[in-house]
């Protein structure tokens, strides 16, 4: 058996996916979640039977997570799959061992909707996204549809590149200096009971309605919200921090897709973060203020320079003697350290964007709305995620709060003052 596992069924987790098994906790599962609404009902059987058929053509999620003495590895896993019928919260931590029959993530349904998710270790959102498009266009093959081609629709009888299961942080990185400089912590919530049940406020917006008051500041779409973030964190902050000089910076990490930046094509992780923000103890921010500092911070922070100290920092941290050959019940506390120095305690949320999302004809039609989940964490209680299709974006807040919303109502309320319309829904009770 331990032959077995050191040959060529061993697969090593890439770079950015080492930090989240050893770092997984009661609030923080890491998990997150996609899912498409259906104009027809969903059958159970003809989806496991779609699951069943497109895994082959992603034979990278179809693995199991094992640790090793020195570091966690994946397995092929040949287990049967099953879907579950969706009843609970989004974004549920997904045991190794228990949690899909050793599979790293889970397809749910509802009558009219298919979710599928991901432990993070796996892949991340454009990984999701596609291996999600792929399954439910597979399904609507099942059920007599006919889907047009779509270059985010991997067919099941596709060939595999073999570019899709590489680690790309390894391709691409270049030793650099000085990759290890943490930043000064920031503003966080923290007042309020917590609950186990990731609890979601959604809402519909209007595409061009986003857009002509994104356009109205000069900004893009993920610009303009990102500044509402931080628009809505610094009200909280005065409110609870009177004096100036004690206000604590206030950032956001956005996820950035960078395999066009790098001309990769894997489907595993490669997306790294941009820390966009202000600092408060200067004096309080305009509106106006705020746009242009994330507009000068997001652009100026999505290239391949600017981003290459984090590829080399996730690939040299895993380089690093002590880190490499330290065991496995040594590393933990030090992941949980580096992740907290480089990771939740330097922004106040998170916001991801995976865009206008193209559905090809016979999808298109069918397929009413897109969401997207992240798992907040303990220090980080409320994330932000949006998705589109159409003239409809989703912008979902996902919360470990019990109860308080005050961050989320601020956003919306700030959306419709400024002409956006907004349809809420939440599973709070």
């Amino acid at each position: 058996m331990k032959a077995k596992v050191r040959g060529d069924n061993l697969i090593p987790l890439d770079n950015s996916a080492v930090i989240y098994p050893p770092t997984v906790a009661r609030y923080n599962t890491h998990v997150f979640s996609l899912s498409m609404d259906l104009k027809v009902e969903v059958v159970k059987e003809r989806l496991l039977t779609a699951l069943e058929t497109i895994i082959e053509r992603f034979p990278y999620y179809g693995v199991s997570l094992h640790q090793g003495f020195f570091w966690y590895y994946f397995l092929p896993n040949k287990r049967p799959l099953e879907v579950y019928e969706q009843k609970g919260s989004p974004c549920n931590y997904i045991h190794p061992r228990k949690g899909a029959n050793r599979y790293l993530f889970k397809v749910y349904y509802t009558k009219h909707r298919i979710a599928v998710e991901f432990f993070h270790v796996l892949t991340d959102g454009t990984g999701g996204l596609i291996f999600l498009k792929s399954l439910v266009a597979e399904y609507l093959r099942l059920s007599g549809e006919t889907v047009g081609e779509d270059p985010q629709i991997f067919l099941a009888d596709g060939k595999v590149d073999a570019r899709e299961k590489e680690d790309s942080f390894e391709r691409f990185y270049k030793p650099l200096k000085s990759v290890f400089k943490s930043e000064s912590g920031s503003f966080h919530l923290k007042r309020g009971s917590l609950t186990d049940g990731v609890q979601v406020l959604s809402g519909q917006l209007k595409v061009e309605e986003l857009k002509a008051i994104s356009q109205k500041y000069g900004a893009t779409i993920t610009e303009y919200l990102v500044s509402e973030l931080i628009w809505a964190l610094q009200q909280l902050q005065d409110l609870k921090v009177k004096k100036a000089a004690k206000r604590r910076p206030i950032r956001v990490s956005v996820p950035v897709n960078i395999r066009r930046l790098y001309d990769s094509v894997t489907m595993r992780n490669f997306s790294l973060f941009v820390v966009i923000g202000i600092d408060p103890s200067l004096g309080f921010w305009s509106f106006e203020e705020i746009v242009e500092q994330v507009i000068h911070q997001l652009r100026g922070g999505v290239n391949a320079k600017a981003l290459s100290k984090q590829v080399a920092r996730n690939v040299a941290g895993r380089r690093n003697f002590l880190i490499r050959y330290a065991p496995n019940a040594l590393k933990k506390p030090l992941m949980k350290l580096l992740s907290d120095s480089y990771g939740d305690r330097i922004y106040s949320t998170t916001f991801s964007n995976l865009g206008n999302v193209s559905l090809p004809e016979g999808m298109a039609d069918i397929i009413k709305r897109l969401d997207f989940y992240l798992s907040p964490s303990k220090t980080n209680k409320v994330s932000c995620s949006a998705i589109g299709s159409g003239n409809t974006i989703s912008l979902n807040f996902t919360s470990i709060f019990a109860k308080r919303t005050d961050f989320e109502r601020i956003v919306f309320s700030s959306l419709v003052d400024k002409g956006v319309g907004v349809k809420l829904e939440t599973n709070r009770k």
